[in-house]
């Protein structure tokens, strides 16, 4: 049993909220607003990046059919905050590289506008995506396929976009961090010594000793 009173199972239907959690599986905390306003914006990023290019996985994968129409749309409202929230963290993000690429991001949306639209998917002013339910509910299958199946050229731009979020997000992470250890004067042994050898604190080991030798 998931939750949401969702099962798993012939004749599933999954809920929104499910696919919202497996696309954050890498971090599950930056899925909710509550707990983003406290993360840190190089890790809000990363999670949002990850998430993107794991939705657009995930909705290449699926299979357009009636059977699968509540999950199909049940897949996209979860795409569709994953891509806020991806808007969201880039264009807090101090880095130009990643308000660049909200920018791409923004462009490939504004692009695929009219037919978004065609869903009742709404691309704001802003660049944000904002769901219309009447429309949203009763579109035909046929027009979420064209732009969410495998071979839907909307998808690999996002998907790439997303990945060039994420691996700049990872770097910025890894600098962060290595910058916490200079600041808290925590990084590891040999880079300490390596950066402050001394010949007297060495002399009691016998590094750097005459040693006499009688043969």
């Amino acid at each position: 049993m998931l939750k949401d009173n969702t099962y798993l199972g012939t004749g599933t239907t999954l809920s929104s909220s499910y696919y919202l959690r497996n696309f954050y599986a890498s971090n599950r905390n930056a899925r909710l607003a509550s707990n983003r306003k406290s993360m840190d914006n190089s890790e809000l990023t990363l999670a949002d990046g990850m998430a993107l290019r794991r939705a657009v996985k995930k909705l290449s994968s699926l299979e357009f059919t009636d059977e699968k129409d509540t999950d199909i749309r049940n897949s996209v409202k979860a795409f569709i905050e994953t891509c806020n929230h991806a808007l969201a963290s880039t264009s807090d993000s101090t880095d130009h590289t990643l308000n660049r690429n909200q920018k791409q991001l923004k462009s490939i949306l504004r692009e695929y506008s009219a037919s978004l639209d065609k869903i009742g998917v709404t691309v704001n002013d802003d660049g944000s995506l904002t769901q219309r339910d009447a429309l949203f509910s009763t579109a035909s299958l046929s027009k979420f396929e064209q732009l969410f199946s495998s071979g839907s050229d909307f998808m690999q731009r996002t998907s790439a976009c997303a990945k060039r979020i994420e691996r700049r997000s990872d770097a910025l992470c890894i600098t962060n961090q290595q910058q916490k250890f200079v600041e808290n004067d925590t990084m590891p042994a040999a880079q300490s010594l390596s950066g402050s050898t001394n010949s007297d604190a060495l002399l009691p080991a016998g590094v750097g000793q005459n040693i006499n030798v009688v043969l």
